[in-house]
Parts: structure tokens; C-alpha cells; sequence
């Protein structure tokens, strides 16, 4: 078996296993659903739209790259990792319903203050999440390269418009991305399933913890 065959044959398994995340959002809500008691309150309310907002993203990654659209996918990665940061910031605040009652209202995370009376600024949510999973500043900081024009695109730019014999660079736009190498294809897609399993265990860690800060009797006094 070549190696582009088996690469083909592992990017297609990785997919696959990423389409596969679908049902258990589904089983996370269901879940939490229960253990609301049918009664939702704010954060239990953010947690659902955290899902749900996972479930869009995760579909639309996964037919982009199917298509090739590995760049447009990268910024759905930025996305998605936007879910974790924030909702992760939600849950250690000191009171995740009032927190998560601001954020329903209206009012941006990063104008709310955490326990430690720092804003909750992308840097700050960054550091929260950091201790148990270092990857996530050089994450964010990739793909965050591709929400805003940045070097990322000059990057790319320059990637597809190659040097020819002469020594010139052949000045070419396209849409088609077959330059990438396919260690970054399969890194993408590796990286957005890991971030969609941490939306998932942090929905689950909710689920188990959300009687500690207050019954739904209490919420609703």
C-alpha cells in the first residue's frame, strides 16, 4: 500500500470517527435534560446552546473538508475552540447561573469578571484552560490567523504561487488546496475532534455538578 493511499485511507478513518461525535451531543443534552429535572436554568440554558453551536460547527467542518476546504475548516476550529474557552470560563466562575443569565441577556463574556476579578478576556480564558491542556494558546493562535486576514493567507498565497524554472513565482489565486501537505490535513482534523470531545466532557462535567451551585428548588427562591 503508497503512502498516498494510506494517507487517503486515514484522513477518510478520521472523518469518520469526527462524524461518529455527532450522536453523543445528543446523549450529553439528553443527559443533562435529566438531571435538570425538565427545569433549565441559566447555565444548564448555555450549555444546550454550547451543543447545539458544536453540532453546526462540527457539521459544517466536516463538509468542508470533505471538499477540500481545509482553510474556511481552520477557522471553524477557531470556532469551536471559542465554545471551550468560554464555557470552561462559565462553569469555574463563582456563580456559572448569574454568569450565564449576563451572557443570555446580552452582556459579553469579556465584561464580566472571574473569581479572581480579572475580565474574562480570551488571554484570561486561555490561562484558566492552560494547566490541563497546554496545546491551547498555539491553537488559538493558529487559527485564530485565519478569522482575521492575516500572514496565515499571505502564507497560503505564497504556497500556491511556486517558484518555476526560471527562478520567477507564478502569480496564482485558487480555491482548490492540494499544495497543503497532508500532515496539516490530518492535524486539522485532529485538532477539531479533540476540541469537540472537550465541549462534550465539560457539558458532562456540568451535568455532575450543577446541584452544587444551588437545587432547582433554591434557583427558583
Amino acid at each position: 500500500m503508497d503512502q498516498t493511499h494510506t494517507t487517503k485511507h486515514t484522513m477518510e478513518a478520521e472523518l469518520q470517527a469526527l462524524k461518529l461525535l455527532r450522536d453523543q451531543h445528543g446523549e450529553r443534552g439528553t443527559a443533562l435534560f435529566q438531571a435538570c429535572n425538565a427545569e433549565l436554568f441559566p447555565c444548564d440554558a448555555l450549555a444546550f446552546s454550547v451543543l447545539e453551536r458544536s453540532l453546526h460547527l462540527l457539521k459544517g467542518f466536516h463538509l468542508l473538508l470533505e471538499n477540500g476546504g481545509y482553510t474556511c475548516g481552520a477557522a471553524l476550529l477557531r470556532m469551536q475552540l471559542d465554545n471551550v474557552l468560554r464555557f470552561n470560563g462559565v462553569a469555574l466562575s463563582k456563580d456559572p447561573h448569574d454568569v450565564a443569565k449576563a451572557i443570555l441577556n446580552g452582556t459579553p463574556l469579556d465584561k464580566i469578571k472571574d473569581t479572581t476579578g480579572q475580565p474574562m478576556k480570551d488571554n484570561r480564558l486561555i490561562e484558566l484552560l492552560s494547566p490541563k491542556n497546554p496545546w491551547v494558546k498555539h491553537v488559538y493562535t493558529v487559527a485564530s490567523g485565519y478569522i482575521h486576514l492575516s500572514d496565515q493567507h499571505f502564507h497560503h498565497f505564497c504556497m500556491r504561487s511556486k517558484e518555476n524554472e526560471t527562478g520567477k513565482r507564478d502569480i496564482a489565486i485558487g480555491d482548490d488546496e492540494d499544495y497543503l501537505s497532508d500532515e496539516y490535513k490530518l492535524q486539522l482534523v485532529k485538532a477539531f475532534a479533540i476540541v469537540t470531545r472537550g465541549i462534550l466532557e465539560m457539558v458532562r462535567q456540568w451535568t455532575e455538578v450543577r446541584e452544587q451551585h444551588g437545587s432547582n428548588q433554591t434557583l427558583k427562591q
